[in-house]
């Protein structure tokens, strides 16, 4: 099923229309399947092929680091890079839920019960604190490309 959510990501609008009703279902299935996967990487796989299918560029792709445990961002001031623990206690971040996608992801983690993944998922999309020169910058917007 992920694979499937970084191919549909990947192809063209005119693909994308092609097989919107496959995509429409390998999407649904996805969805139903939410519930019962056996691990939190497993359900963060599951919801970056979702977002896959919708055509989310961004977290389609990175929504991951949630597995990793960590992300690393660079200061959109001081251009210095830190590394982000998405697992921890990192008094530098700021736990958030920045955007309404934000919401609803955590929403649906913890509505099934991985509480952890909800944690990290406040973290990556919380803000953070430059250790360098003190900025505080949205996480999950340098992912995304632009900083707030």
């Amino acid at each position: 099923m992920a694979l499937a959510g970084f191919i549909a990501l990947d192809a063209t609008d005119a693909d994308r229309a092609t097989y919107a009703d496959d995509i429409a279902a390998l999407r649904t299935m996805a969805v139903e399947r939410l519930p019962e996967v056996s691990d939190d990487p497993a359900f963060v796989y599951l919801l970056q092929a979702i977002l896959g299918f919708d055509g989310d560029e961004t977290w389609g792709k990175e929504l991951d680091h949630l597995n990793d445990g960590e992300v690393e961002v660079r200061c959109p001031e001081c251009d210095e890079e830190a590394l982000v623990d998405l697992s921890g206690d990192d008094p530098e971040i700021l736990p958030g839920l920045s955007s309404e996608l934000a919401e609803r992801l955590h929403a649906e983690a913890t509505h099934t019960g991985r509480g952890a993944v909800g944690t990290g998922m406040t973290r990556l999309f919380g803000r953070m604190d430059c250790p360098s020169c003190g900025i505080r910058f949205n996480v999950a917007d340098h992912l995304a490309g632009s900083f707030t």
